[in-house]
Formats: C-alpha cells, sequence, structure tokens
C-alpha cells in the first residue's frame, strides 16, 4: 500500500498538472492515512470548487497550523467574496469525498400504518407481475415507491439494484443503495452490495468506505469482520487491517474471537505488549470457550501484563517491602548469633526501619502509581502513545486498550523518596548487623599463648 507521504505528493503533482479529480482522490487518501498533515488540506482546498467546502478544509489546515500564511491569505479571501470564481477546471468527480467520512448513522426505522402496510404490499405485488410480464422498468418503479417508505426493504431493494444492474442503470441502483445506508440500514447484505458497486465502478476510496462502515455494524458477524481482514492483509494493507479489526472489536465489544485474532496479528507484527491487552481482555470473557482458552495459553506464553490494578495496588508495593524485611530479619538473627532470642531492640528497630526504606525504594522506582499517593501528590496519568499511520505498524502504534489511567507520582516526589529510602536503608542495615560491623571495623586481636603455658595446660590436664 502506497503511504500518506506518497500519495501526497503524487495528489500535489496531479493539482499542478491541472488534474483535478485525480489530485483531489489522491489528497483525499493521503489525508485518510495522515490527517494532520496541514500542507493536505491546504492542496485540497485548491482542488474543488464550493466555497463551504474550500472553508472546511483551509480551517483544518489552519487548525494545525495557525501561522500558515497561505491558508490564512486564501481563507480571508473566500470570506471576502460572496461568489467566489474557481481558476480550476470544473469535473464531475463529487466534491463531497474529500472530507472523511462520518461514522454510520444509527439506524432510523420508521414504523408503518396499517395503510402503508397494505400499500407497500400491493406495490410489491405489483411489481412480481410486471416482472412475470417482462415489464422490467415498471416493476422497478414499484419497488422504488416501496423504498420510498422503507428504503433498506428486504425484497424491494435487492429486486430493484438487481433489475438496475441489467437495465445498465448502476448509477440509479448506487444512489438506492447509499439512500438505505445513510438511513442507518443495519442489513450488512446492503453494504456488501455497496461494496460490489463500487468495485464496479473502480471507486477504491468508496469502497473502503462502505468496509469500516460495515465493521462497525453489530449485527456484522465475526466471520464477516474477519473476511474484511483477511481481505486487507491480502492486499498487503495491513494499516487497514488493523483498523478494520479495531472496528469490528467496538462492534463486538465481547467477541473473543475478534479480540483474539487482534492479539494474533499484533503477535505477527512483533507488537507483544499490545497484543497481551488483547489476549488478556478475551480470557477475561471466560476460558470456557475455545478462543477463551487459546487466549488464556498464549496470554501465559507471554511476559505477564500489568494492569491499573495492579499498578494502584499498595498491597504489592508492601508486600514487596516485607520480602525485603524478611532479608533484614535473617542478617539480625545471624548478628545474633542464630538466635532469635539474643536479638535486642536495634535489631528489631533495624527490621522495621529496613521494610520502611524497601517501601519508599520500590515506590520511588517500580510502583509510582499506587491508589491514592499518585493522585495525593499532584500526579498525573502518563501520556498515551501516538499512532503511526504506515503500513508496518510498530511497537508504539496502535490501540492499547488497557493504557494506564492512574496518575504518577510526580518525579521531584519519587527522587526524595527514593533518596531517603535508600538513606533509611542504610541506616537499618548498620542496626540489624552493629555487632558484625563493629568485629569487622574493631577485630579484637587473637590471644597466642607461650610455650610455657602450654606446657602448662597440658600438665594441668594430665
Amino acid at each position: 500500500m502506497t503511504d500518506a507521504q506518497t500519495l501526497f505528493r503524487q495528489g500535489v503533482l496531479a493539482v499542478r498538472n491541472k488534474q483535478m479529480a485525480e489530485g483531489r482522490k489522491l489528497l483525499t487518501e493521503s489525508l485518510r492515512l495522515d490527517p494532520h498533515n496541514e500542507m493536505g488540506w491546504l492542496w485540497l482546498s485548491r482542488t474543488v470548487t464550493k466555497p463551504e467546502i474550500k472553508l472546511q478544509c483551509l480551517e483544518r489546515s489552519l487548525k494545525l497550523n495557525p501561522a500558515n500564511e497561505a491558508a490564512q491569505a486564501l481563507h480571508r479571501q473566500i470570506l471576502s467574496t460572496v461568489n467566489l470564481p474557481d481558476s480550476s477546471p470544473v469535473d464531475t468527480q463529487p466534491e463531497a469525498e474529500v472530507l472523511p467520512p462520518p461514522e454510520p448513522p444509527k439506524p432510523k426505522r420508521r414504523l408503518l400504518t396499517v395503510p402503508q402496510q397494505r400499500q407497500v404490499q400491493d406495490w410489491l405485488d405489483s411489481a412480481d407481475r410486471l416482472l412475470a410480464e417482462g415489464d422490467a422498468e415498471s416493476a422497478v418503479d414499484k419497488w422504488i415507491r416501496v423504498l420510498e417508505l422503507v428504503p433498506d426493504h428486504d425484497t424491494a431493494l435487492p429486486n430493484a439494484v438487481r433489475q438496475l444492474f441489467r437495465l445498465d442503470a448502476l448509477d440509479d441502483a448506487h444512489e438506492l443503495v447509499w439512500d438505505a445506508i445513510n438511513n442507518g440500514t443495519p442489513n450488512p447484505s446492503i453494504y456488501l452490495t455497496a461494496i460490489d458497486i463500487a468495485n464496479f465502478q473502480k471507486n477504491e476510496y468508496e469502497a473502503n468506505d462502505v468496509r469500516e462502515r460495515l465493521a462497525l455494524l453489530p449485527t456484522a458477524s465475526e466471520d464477516l469482520v474477519s473476511d474484511l481482514v483477511d481481505f486487507y492483509r491480502d492486499q498487503g494493507q495491513n494499516h487497514r487491517a488493523e483498523q478494520i479489526l479495531i472496528k469490528g472489536i467496538e462492534g463486538h465489544p465481547q467477541s473473543q474471537k475478534l479480540l483474539l485474532r487482534m492479539g494474533d496479528l499484533l503477535t505477527a507484527w512483533e507488537r507483544t505488549r499490545e497484543a497481551q491487552t488483547f489476549y488478556e481482555r478475551a480470557a477475561r470473557l471466560g476460558t470456557g470457550t475455545k478462543e477463551g482458552k487459546s487466549a488464556d495459553e498464549k496470554l501465559l506464553a507471554t511476559a505477564p501484563l500489568m494492569t491499573d490494578r495492579e499498578r494502584g495496588s499498595v498491597v504489592l508495593a508492601v508486600r514487596e517491602a516485607l520480602g525485603i524485611g524478611v532479608a533484614y530479619l535473617l542478617l539480625g538473627w545471624q548478628d545474633a548469633g542464630l538466635n532469635l532470642a539474643f536479638m535486642g531492640v536495634s535489631h528489631w528497630l533495624g527490621v522495621l526501619l529496613g521494610v520502611v526504606g524497601a517501601y519508599l525504594t520500590i515506590t520511588a522506582t517500580s510502583s509510582p502509581q499506587q491508589r491514592p499517593l499518585g493522585r495525593w501528590l499532584g500526579g498525573q496519568p502518563p501520556e498515551k502513545p501516538k499512532r503511526k499511520r504506515d503500513d508496518a505498524p510498530s511497537e508504539a502504534a496502535g490501540p492499547v486498550p488497557e493504557m494506564s489511567e492512574l496518575p504518577v507520582i510526580p518525579p521531584s516526589a519519587r527522587l526524595v523518596m527514593g533518596v531517603v529510602g535508600v538513606a533509611i536503608l542504610l541506616l537499618a542495615f548498620w542496626l540489624v548487623f552493629s555487632q558484625a560491623i563493629n568485629l569487622l571495623t574493631n577485630p579484637i586481636p587473637p590471644c597466642i599463648p607461650t610455650i610455657e603455658e602450654l606446657i602448662g595446660r597440658e600438665a594441668f590436664r594430665c
């Protein structure tokens, strides 16, 4: 798949060659991949004739870079002109394509009255009769009347589209299908028909738009979403495959199959950390299914994922600190001659301080998001990684569903806690190991007996 910059350069070249329709198509596709390209929006404004669309493009460019002088000048010029004459040649390419497509509208199902239901049935019967008599055009007229009341009628629409294809009226079929889509039809087959029409018309932009809308449909099956993903993967368009699967998961948040598929894709792209989040989501939905069991196995086969529940747990931090406290207890036990009864107050105080110092050090280094310390100390949640829009997804790209929302203790506070914690640990070590340290610093010289003393001892023993 061509990347955003290549499409941008090709689009600019087409505009300079007065090929406005081609330039608009290339620039639109480039901005779908990288909507933050201010110059892309500026050049796109030069390919359209309608002032309101020009203004939308220029306003997006200025929002990204308010200091863009070229965009400012053109924006002022349009605002000061009531009817702007455009020097660019007018073409037949629809200008509505210059803006990213909206999300599919929510279904608007209108309830027919009883008379309307009877009228619909009469039209359907008349259409069947006319078609049997060989009058396809009149039959289509009857179906269109039905579609004016029910835009996605499951009998009238496919019949009308089929006959319009045969009558070589593809534009009319296109209009009927899109009328159903714009009215929020939940029928996946209508979207598939729209994709077929777009492919027949060689309109790749529209076909991709419909696929994204289809993936968001709650009525689209998991297998259908997987087929869309496979289509883009076969085309080598990994970025689009990922986008389709993300939209499919939005439409089917409880689908273990799609969550597992996303984890497998991210693993194949060597984005293991992100893959773990999807495996975990699938496993949480239950391990009794085939997909849930597979997700659980793959999650266990990779490095454990730190969740907000673990990041914000004070218990886990204290547990680690207690582990270090046990180590200090063993040192004090050794210092007391391997006898707990001989451990003095200083030894036990050292063990307690060891736990405190360990907790401060752990909090400062590996557990800075404990609840509610992060909030009390004025911390902020970590920034989410920015998505990279390219075909070869990187480790920093893609969705991070389990991104942490917990505030992180500010660096200055962590530095103070770390320094204090280390100082307390050193003091605790001196307390629990004081006797051994004294022996190391002030060793007692060995008492070497004289020969006479040795002889005397031997004689005494005898």
